[in-house]
């Protein structure tokens, strides 16, 4: 084998390319005239089998793809003596080469390149076929206005792995991590590649791979440079995780058109092409391609190329590829895709895998129109990249893209109303939907995010259509945290809602408004307790709030609260030193916020409680003066019941045996059976640690019951009591609650 092999039939004309697989030469068929592009594996990589299985699945992926946006293979050779892929010569240059020549592209001319290559990739994509090294040099743009994509050496099915490798500066966070192809890695390389087009520079630049790979993962993108009206359709073609990008190539250039006639109008594409044809034309005068004008492309294979000759047809389907670029003046050489410089090639699956990137944060917009109906929305939400878990990651980005998702529905189905949309049309206007995102806070295992909600348009102009919300995530499991998730569970009762409500009136401006009650009985002062809206409900916060390094963010809504609607809304911020005995233990720890001890029984003040430690079970509790102790003996287990005759109150605690039960399944036990005796269940909350339940026997008495369990054992505190002494015993009760300490519960007593 040897390097100065051809292909039979073929006259070598000029060389167009060099690199270290190999050489890409214009050539003319010497039977008919017509000219070709032949990309040559140098014969030495033929003994390699990775490299010569590679040469072959090109030709075998092009052969799969027809379209007028992707060059042309017309045949594969291979012989002994070496192996080729004969293409359609293009007059035309690389998009590199334009670059190099002009820097910066006008928007038109940039965006019209853009949809030509995406509309190459969406043929590619709609047989299954993903690019994975789309990129300037392959890229041509022909003389006649349009684009064509090349070089699919690296291409591989939908879904699955290749050649891990690509060009670092157009790579997605996934091709990084060496996960399968999938259609929104070309989206994102494409949109890469048009980020450089119109700011002159690529949008990540570093001086390693692997600061490289940390930018492309988790560094925002950098859209100061970016005109302004293409900075949405850049943030989503380049969104870190794939499930927000475009599913398709098809989908990003329908987005891709609506920016571009909202920006540039009606004639955007014409106007790019011209542009760009008049510099293809100039440069292509310097190659040697520039010999098509008058020889004309070769035509589809030729039987006699390869006839007599010992050379094995592949097949004669239209297709895709061709490492193809041109010599530009002063002495500017654009090499084909053969060339190693601008490709990096990964460690194979064999290798150790690198560790996971790290989790971060960016904030994307979503922006566009309603194919239907007249509304317009811009629509900002984080999401995250990185971390070891994509499920995780997964559930994560979906909660945080949900808010959005609700807010534009809920406009939609607010402008479909036939009268609704009727008025709309009839005064001209589009309302104008707009979201804008910002993190509050972010640690390790939370992250803290408000929305602001807000609707230009006269008819839909009233204040309850602007609204704020917020929520926190785990990010361990992607769960969105509620108030029982936040909140210790004495916090959620009326008394502990009134306590919020007191330590919040003096940070807001006027305090909390009173609202008529009924005649003679005076007036009430509002509160945070959701319970006393009208309707009722739990005894959670009456408003969406968040959490940042100083404290939590409540957003009230004082209309929602029974105040004037003239109140509008407020801001309140509390500082975490009036929170924290608010919140739950667990919570505090994800907030990165220290966790005080229960006091130590020597703290109490003589003579107004005294401590109970079980000696085999091992839990504690804080039990009020003027209580008589009696046991308890549950099955398995032992306990203790305190009894205060006088106010008809008793809190018994125990342990059991019975450990391994899950707690979702108790809490439900436990609550058919109240339900089940006529009584009512107001609040309960269930999670891996154990189980809190609260509200009414069948009696008319309240209950509070919490029990703690584990592999082995369980332990549990329960109070019950008349609700005529409720406001006398709510101290005694979250005080005990609040010193209850369960023991050891993974081994059985």
């Amino acid at each position: 084998m040897n390097d100065t092999w051809s292909v039979p039939g073929y006259a070598e004309v000029d060389v167009l390319g060099t690199g270290g697989f190999g050489r890409v030469v214009l050539a003319k068929h010497e039977a008919s005239g017509k000219m070709a592009a032949i990309k040559y594996l140098r014969a030495e990589f033929l003994a390699d089998a990775r490299i010569a299985h590679g040469f072959r699945r090109e030709a075998w992926l092009l052969a799969g793809v027809r379209s007028r946006h992707v060059v042309r293979l017309f045949d594969f050779v291979e012989t002994p003596q070496g192996a080729a892929l004969v293409m359609e010569a293009v007059p035309g240059v690389s998009l590199r080469a334009l670059l190099v020549a002009e820097n910066v592209l006008p928007p038109e001319a940039a965006l019209a390149i853009l949809k030509g290559s995406l509309l190459g990739l969406a043929d590619a994509h709609a047989v299954g076929v993903v690019h994975r090294d789309y990129k300037p040099g392959n890229v041509l743009v022909s003389r006649e206005g349009e684009s064509k994509l090349v070089d699919f050496g690296l291409a591989t099915l939908d879904g699955h792995h290749g050649l891990t490798a690509g060009s670092p500066a157009y790579m997605a966070p996934e091709q990084w991590a060496g996960r399968p192809g999938r259609p929104a890695t070309d989206v994102y390389a494409a949109t890469c590649v048009f980020y450089q087009c119109v700011t002159g520079h690529r949008p990540f630049e570093a001086d390693t791979s692997e600061q490289l790979r940390a930018l492309h993962g988790q560094a925002p993108v950098p859209l100061e440079a970016v005109p302004e009206a293409l900075r949405p359709l850049i943030a989503r073609g380049m969104a870190k995780d794939p499930a927000w990008r475009p599913a398709t190539a098809d989908a990003f250039v329908t987005e891709l058109e609506a920016v571009a006639r909202e920006a540039y109008g009606k004639n955007w594409e014409k106007r790019g092409w011209k542009r760009l044809a008049t510099s293809a034309a100039a440069l292509t005068a310097l190659t040697p391609l520039a010999l098509l004008t008058t020889a004309g492309t070769a035509a589809a294979p030729l039987a006699a190329a390869g006839a007599g000759a010992g050379v094995t047809t592949a097949g004669t389907s239209a297709g895709v590829t061709a490492a193809l670029a041109g010599k530009i003046a002063m002495v500017i050489a654009i090499l084909g895709a053969l060339a190693v410089g601008g490709f990096l090639i990964l460690p194979g699956k064999d290798d150790p895998p690198a560790p996971p990137a790290a989790l971060s944060v960016a904030v994307q917009t979503l922006s566009g129109r309603d194919p239907v109906l007249p509304i317009g929305y811009e629509l900002q939400y984080p999401q995250v990249s990185g971390g070891p878990d994509a499920a995780v990651r997964q559930r994560i980005n979906d909660a945080l893209r949900a808010p959005v998702d609700q807010r534009l529905k809920s406009v939609r189905d607010g402008v479909a109303v036939p009268s609704t949309l009727e008025q709309i049309r009839a005064n001209g206007e589009t309302p104008a939907l707009r979201t804008t995102a910002r993190v509050l806070l972010r640690t390790p295992g939370l992250l803290s995010v408000r929305y602001d909600h807000d609707l230009d348009s006269d008819v839909l102009g009233h204040t309850t259509w602007r609204f704020p919300e917020a929520l926190s995530v785990d990010l361990a499991t992607g769960r969105v945290l509620g108030p029982q998730d936040v909140f210790r569970p004495e916090t959620l009762t009326a008394d502990g809602l009134r306590t919020l409500t007191q330590r919040l009136a003096p940070h807001t401006k006027n305090g909390f408004c009173t609202v008529p009650t009924v005649a003679g009985e005076g007036e009430r002062q509002v509160s945070m307790d959701a319970a006393e809206r009208p309707g009722g409900g739990d005894h959670v916060p009456a408003a969406t709030f968040g959490f940042t390094g100083t404290g939590a963010e409540f957003e009230i809504l004082w209309y929602e609260l029974g105040c004037a609607s003239a109140a509008g809304k407020e801001p309140v911020a509390l500082p975490y030193g009036e929170l924290d005995d608010l919140l739950q233990p667990k919570f505090l720890t994800m907030l990165g916020r220290k966790v005080s001890p229960a006091p130590p029984p020597s703290s109490a003040k003589p003579g107004a409680a005294t401590t109970y430690t079980n000696a085999r079970f091992g839990f504690t509790t804080l039990v009020p003066a003027g209580y008589t102790a009696s046991p308890w003996t549950p099955e398995d287990g032992e306990g203790m019941t305190f009894t205060n005759a006088g106010l008809g109150a008793t809190m018994t605690v125990w342990g059991t045996n019975s450990g391994g039960r899950r707690p979702a399944d108790e809490l439900a036990e436990l609550a058919a059976s109240i339900e089940g005796n006529g009584g009512r269940v107001t609040f309960r909350s269930a999670d891996g640690d154990g189980y809190t339940v609260s509200g009414y026997q069948g009696d008319g008495r309240i209950f509070y019951e919490h029990e703690s369990t584990g592999a082995g054992s369980t332990a549990g505190l329960r109070w019950v009591y008349p609700a005529a002494h409720k406001a006398e015993l709510d101290k005694p009760v979250t005080d005990t609650v609040k010193a209850f300490k369960p023991g050891d519960l993974s081994r059985p007593h």
